[in-house]
């Protein structure tokens, strides 16, 4: 809070001496400043072309609003612009990030690669990740199966959580979640609470201080209120993690807010799919919590010093297989990465599909690549689906998806709009009924290529898989499908709001 407060004084002063800096000497301040204007765009314009590694669609868009609004558009463009890879992490968090990742992978049994599906196997190659084999997964059909779970896993807690949120609210659920957190706090259990600095700005240090008051450890993961702000704050942490005592996990689209159960005024449901796992796999939410941890903590933490020392790294990373015996492969990445594995392990799941291929997803703004593979896939007699929201939560989010409509329908993709009443923010894929996805990243840009998300990987149709496609076919029996003709009747207004949208999409 007292942050807070320094950075809002230190604003309203700037936003004086600007206001009475212009009211007494406006003429020759306005000519200095419609030089300083355009030398600042120049600036910008050439460091798009000659050293920014994004694409091409997206330089064009920056370089459009940059010189249409000159300084207006440098500003917005140094805080939600620059290249995310162009951010320097602190040495020691890199070198502890990697001496951490090094050690697990180290520790960790090694899987028969021959065992594995052809998929799992490219996406380990490219990625790192590994397919995990002695799981059992369950699939947590919206607010009511999820969060009951999660607070009974929470419950029963003997030795640590770790928690970790793009959203956490102040409301009812999220005190129940947070007290249930401080009562094993209190029985000296272990609990790290991570939450995004931007997501979760509201959160109050009073609503807070019970937990940190019981033991518990609270870091916000790259807080607005850094000096560092301008550098990550379009850069978000996406991920939705709960670990309990390194063998019982839980990922997938719910943050912990009302709205999460449906009980908001604003939607009558809201659809939305969350993933169990008990067994190896959870191994790698662990890993992925840690290595925020660090990075959070900038390596400032005790949990380092305990995971140094065998008999407590494995009580954090135990070596437990169920008898269910199902393959998992958890897949995690953010901005700093060199590759987009996350975007690139979804895209060989759809590349590699025979048959079919359904997406969930709230925000559908796919970069280039992602909407030819959709496409391609549906051009050449894929049955490929895709299912987004009727009614949008935020506008250009909602025109942006609207505007690939007719990209997806002229390949042959069938369009479902959900319920105009509800809400889907499932992430969520189905490949040749066979294979799933469920996680944390939408099928967009930002997720693509901004944000740290994670998704895990199901194989060979379990029950798990199973229940995935369950969910699907009701989706779509509560979905409208989109014709050709319907979307092409649309009236004015929405058209330029789509094409607005569209233009923003590689910016988004």
């Amino acid at each position: 809070m007292r942050e807070k407060t320094v950075q809002l004084i230190v604003l309203i002063t700037v936003v004086a001496l600007v206001y009475f800096g212009l009211r007494y000497f406006s003429n020759e301040l306005s000519v200095a400043f419609t030089y300083l204007a355009g030398i600042i765009s120049i600036i910008v314009v050439f460091n798009l072309l000659l050293f920014d590694s994004r694409g091409t669609n997206s330089k064009v868009a920056w370089i459009a609003i940059v010189l249409v609004f000159p300084l207006a558009g440098a500003i917005v463009y140094s805080v939600f612009g620059r290249d995310p890879r162009s951010r320097m992490l602190p040495k020691h968090v890199i070198l502890e990030t990697v001496k951490f990742i090094t050690t697990m992978r180290h520790h960790g049994e090694k899987w028969d690669i021959s065992k594995m599906v052809p998929q799992a196997k490219k996406i380990q190659n490219m990625t790192g990740f590994e397919a995990l084999a002695g799981n059992k997964v369950d699939i947590l059909t919206n607010g009511e199966e999820t969060f009951p779970a999660i607070l009974d896993a929470i419950r029963h807690a003997e030795h640590h959580i770790h928690i970790q949120y793009y959203i956490f609210r102040e409301d009812e659920l999220s005190t129940e979640v947070r007290d249930a957190l401080v009562e094993r706090a209190e029985a000296n259990v272990h609990v790290r609470f991570l939450y995004d600095g931007l997501g979760s700005s509201g959160l109050s240090a009073s609503f807070l201080s019970p937990l940190k008051e019981a033991g518990g450890e609270v870091y916000a993961f790259d807080p607005i209120v850094s000096p560092w702000f301008t550098r990550t704050a379009n850069l978000r942490n996406h991920r939705k993690m709960v670990v309990v005592d390194g063998h019982t996990g839980f990922t997938g689209g719910l943050n912990v807010g009302e709205e999460y159960r449906s009980n908001t005024e604003q939607f009558e449901v809201w659809r939305d799919t969350h993933i169990r796992m008990e067994g190896p796999a959870v191994r790698q939410l662990q890993e992925a919590f840690i290595t925020d941890w660090i990075h959070a903590t900038s390596a400032k933490t005790s949990l380092l010093d305990e995971l140094k020392e065998t008999f407590r790294f494995s009580a954090y990373f135990p070596s437990e297989t169920h008898e269910a015996d199902e393959m998992v492969q958890t897949v995690y990445g953010g901005p700093y990465n060199e590759e987009r594995d996350v975007r690139d392990a979804m895209m060989e799941m759809i590349q590699s599909a025979e048959k079919s291929i359904w997406i969930a997803s709230p925000y559908f703004v796919p970069d280039d690549e992602s909407l030819a593979a959709v496409r391609v896939a549906a051009r050449s007699g894929k049955d490929v689906r895709v299912i987004v929201p009727g009614k949008g939560d935020r506008a250009i989010s909602f025109y942006g998806t609207n505007s690939y409509f007719q990209d997806l329908l002229s390949a042959g993709v069938k369009v479902f709009a959900y319920r105009d009443d509800s809400f889907i923010h499932s992430k969520v894929l189905l490949i040749d009924g066979k294979h799933a996805i469920v996680g944390t990243a939408n099928f967009d840009v930002r997720s693509f290529r901004l944000n740290h998300e994670l998704m895990t990987f199901l194989y060979n149709r379990t029950p798990a898989v199973e229940k995935v496609e369950v969910d699907f076919l009701k989706d779509f029996s509560d979905s409208v499908p989109i014709s050709r003709e319907r979307y092409e009747h649309r009236n004015f207004l929405k058209r330029i709001g789509e094409s607005l949208a569209r233009l923003l999409s590689p910016i988004l």
